[in-house]
């Protein structure tokens, strides 16, 4: 998370994720694009789920779009009423979401991930 307050609204429940306070001051960088950095947002910390674009996505590091990917994942999971995922599927379920963002960079990634999961029978 790179020091980054997180901050998710499901359902009307507020869960905030704040990383330990460092023990030394880093030094000043540009922090890398996120998939937070380009959604439509609704405060400096909060973004609107489903509007958060494939191409934000793929332009975010590796490890933000990692991070996403698992929690795309979750919330996809959920949205279809699902309570399981099997270990075993995930990297070809990711697989499948990014494929379908590189082939329509301008969608949600939300509907990519949905879409992984129809395609792949789950």
């Amino acid at each position: 998370m790179n020091g980054k307050l997180v901050v998710v609204l499901l359902s009307g429940m507020l869960f905030a994720c704040a990383p330990p306070a460092p023990s030394a001051p880093a030094p000043a960088t540009t922090p890398p694009a996120s998939p937070a950095a380009a959604a439509p947002s609704l405060g400096p910390n909060v973004v609107t789920i489903r509007t958060v674009s494939c191409d934000a996505l793929l332009r975010s590091s590796e490890d933000d779009r990692a991070s996403a990917s698992l929690f795309y994942l979750g919330y996809t999971a959920a949205r279809r009423g699902q309570r399981k995922i099997d270990i075993a599927e995930v990297e070809g379920l990711e697989a499948a979401a990014l494929g379908n963002c590189e082939a329509n960079p301008d969608q949600p990634a939300a509907s990519a991930f949905m879409k992984a999961f129809s395609d792949n029978g789950r």
